[in-house]
Parts: structure tokens; sequence; C-alpha cells
């Protein structure tokens, strides 16, 4: 019987610890989290008696460390602010505990471009140690690296890959279904895509009509985005790619652009009624937190949330000397058919820790196959075999589409 510790007591973690409560081979998930209440509220809703909570400061390795030594855990899935991704897998080194995060704080660590993302500073020492670090385990990243995997073992040449990531969302106050720090952090910073080599392209460029399948089934607008995906699948996904971006949209998304082109997003200070004070800092502090769990049942309950993503990956190239396109997308439960089935959980939450919840359980059960620290896309067709099956298992079914280009 296995062991975790999740380390973040918001969306994230709400899900992940619902998800591995009800494995039979885990018997016990830690929730570790310096806010005991929102520990608490997880507790109430979940009803596992596999879930138990300590109080854990994500920025004391000491602590943590101790932790982990004293209670043997299997792994730690680090669900909280990549901001301390450097902290909790130091933690997990000294351990000698198997790791996983769903995102990524810095890329080219220190200016070094051949180390995309800063958890591959570890790669060596973890490498030495037998130890398994899988990063970027969520839903994109993760999910869409398994999908361009999959497409693009294939192929015999990969020309693109181009990941897209679109939600509409109805509510009758303003809501971020995700950590606003973050996603506002994303938005505003430059994109980096592949293009033979990394370039940077400025925020909200790179404007793309796509005609999206159901279940969104209509054509919107997507952007560059700064995101992960293009840092490491050119690095790890197996052949030589030319190209690949990731884009994402939403019917309000140029809202967010006239926060960030009014620089409501900048770190210089402005004097206020004799006071200096940063832009960004008054508007995170005004933005509405991401819903607790019984905050979310709540307004789902009252309809007055409704929310649908989907994911989509293109991948062309050529096999056989034709040139083909593969296409794949998500299909999941959309917020009410989530929060039903997960309490507390909205269609992103969901999305993105039921695949870092499965990531995790095939982590525990051996069936990842690597060592050191590495992304998803190193998973080979019978790894991939075995997440999609579990993704089906919890309502998240991955299409795929394959046609020849004349």
């Amino acid at each position: 019987m296995k062991k975790v510790l999740i380390i973040g007591a918001g969306a994230q973690g709400t899900v992940i610890s619902w998800v591995l409560t009800r494995a039979d081979d885990v018997s016990e998930v830690v929730l570790g989290d310096i806010d005991p209440n929102r520990m608490k509220e997880i507790v109430e809703t979940n009803k596992s008696k596999k879930l138990k909570i300590e109080k854990l400061d994500a920025s004391d390795v000491t602590g943590m460390t101790k932790l982990m030594k004293d209670r043997k855990f299997d792994l730690v899935v680090n669900a909280t602010l990549p901001k301390f991704n450097d902290q909790i897998m130091e933690a997990c080194y000294r351990a000698r505990t198997n790791y996983q995060d769903l995102a990524t704080s810095a890329y080219f660590p220190g200016g070094d471009r051949s180390i995309p993302v800063e958890e591959l500073k570890y790669a060596k020492k973890w490498e030495e140690t037998s130890l398994k670090g899988l990063i970027l385990a969520g839903s994109d990243a993760g999910t869409t690296n398994v999908m361009a995997r999959e497409a693009a073992d294939k192929l015999d040449e990969v020309d693109s890959i181009k990941i897209k990531d679109y939600a509409i969302t109805e509510s009758e106050k303003p809501i971020v279904l995700w950590q606003p720090q973050t996603y506002l952090e994303d938005l505003s910073s430059p994109a980096v895509i592949w293009d033979n080599g990394y370039k940077e392209m400025p925020p909200f460029s790179g404007e793309e009509e796509y005609d999206f399948p159901p279940p969104i089934g209509a054509k919107g607008k997507v952007y560059y985005h700064s995101h992960e995906e293009p840092l490491v699948i050119p690095k790890f996904i197996g052949k030589p790619v030319k190209y690949v971006d990731f884009k994402m949209g939403e019917p309000a998304y140029m809202l967010w652009k006239s926060i960030v082109d009014l620089k409501l997003m900048s770190e210089e200070s402005i004097e206020i009624e004799g006071k200096k004070v940063t832009p960004r800092s008054i508007f995170l502090k005004l933005l509405p937190s991401t819903p607790s769990a019984k905050e979310l049942v709540e307004l789902v309950k009252s309809g007055k949330l409704m929310s649908r993503l989907i994911l989509t990956v293109d991948v062309y190239g050529k096999k056989d000397g034709k040139d083909w396109h593969y296409q794949l997308w998500t299909e999941g439960p959309n917020s009410t058919a989530a929060c039903e089935r997960i309490p507390g959980a909205s269609d992103v939450s969901y999305a993105t820790s039921v695949s870092g919840a499965i990531f995790a359980l095939m982590m525990l059960r051996g069936q990842v196959n690597h060592t050191g620290v590495f992304p998803p896309e190193v998973f080979n067709e019978e790894e991939r075999e075995i997440y999609f099956r579990e993704m089906r298992q919890w309502g998240i079914i991955i299409h795929k589409r394959a046609e020849t280009i004349l």
C-alpha cells in the first residue's frame, strides 16, 4: 500500500486528494498546507478516512525533509505555487522521495538555454540516485505532452506541433478558476515558441481563429501564451521537430489584454496619496480568490457558473513519404458534471488535477519506467495506453483523427 504527500490545499489539491483516496492501493494521503482552514474544508468535502492533514510551510526545506523522512512517503505531489518548486524538490532529494509537479515558475534558469525549465537543474543528481521526478504533469502541460508524443511516434518526421487551450465560462460575477497570480503572470509575459530554436513572441500576438471540435463545436480566437510545452517538447519528444507553439483563448481573452495594456500588471512603483505601491499588487489584491471547494459547489448548484474547456494538439509531419496531419483533442466534464463527480471541482481543476492524479498513480504503481527528471512526453506506447485508459475511467476522453495532406 502506498503513501502520498500532496503539498497545496487549493483547487488542485482538492481534486488530486479525491482521486488518490479512491484508489485501492493507496493507504494514506496527507495534505500539507500553511492554511489549516483550507485543509479542513477539503477534508469535510472529501470525507475519506485515508485523508489526513499536516500544517506545512512549502518554503521550509528542513521541515519538509523531516516530514518526508518520518512518514516515509512513496511520492510527493507538488500542487502549490510553482515558486516553491526548488524548495520542495530539494526536500525530496534529501529525503530520497520521488517527486511530481504540475507547472514550472522559471524558464531558462540563470539564462541557460540548455536548461529550459528550472526543475531540470536537478536532472543529473536525480539520475545518479535513481529518483523519479515527473514534471509538468497536469493537463497542459501534461496531457498535451502525451498527446503530442502519441502523434509524433506515428510519423517519420515531425514538422510542427501546435497546442491550444480554449475555454468558455459563464458566470454572474467575475471569477478566476485558476490561480490568478500564475495566470496573469503568464498572460503578461512574452511567449516562448520553438522555431528551430527558442524565440520570444509578444503577449497577445499570433492571433488565430481555430475551428474547435465538440464539445466546443465552434470557432474561437487564440493567441500565443507563455507556457511550458514549447520549452520541453523539442528536447524530449524523441525526434527532431522544427516548430512548436502554444496558444490560449476564451471569449473574454482580450479583456485581459486591456488589463495588461493599462499597466495593471506593472511592478513599477507609483505614488498614491503619499504611499508607494505597485499597480500589480493592488490589482492582485482586488481580484477574487479562486473559489474554495464549498464555494464552487454552491456556485454550480445555484446555476451561477457554467464552464467548458478543450485542449487540442495538431501535429504535422511525414510518414512513408506522404504529408500527414494528426489532430488530438480532449472531451471532459463541464463545470456542472465535474462538480457532481468530485465536489468542489470545476472543469479546469478537474481536467488538470485528474490528469495529475493519474500521473501520480502511475508513479506509485511502478508504471513510469524512467529515472531522473523528465516531462510526460517521454512516455512510450505502453505508458501512454495506461494513461489514456485511466483518464477514460474518470470521464476524460482523448479523441484522435489522422488525414493525409494532398
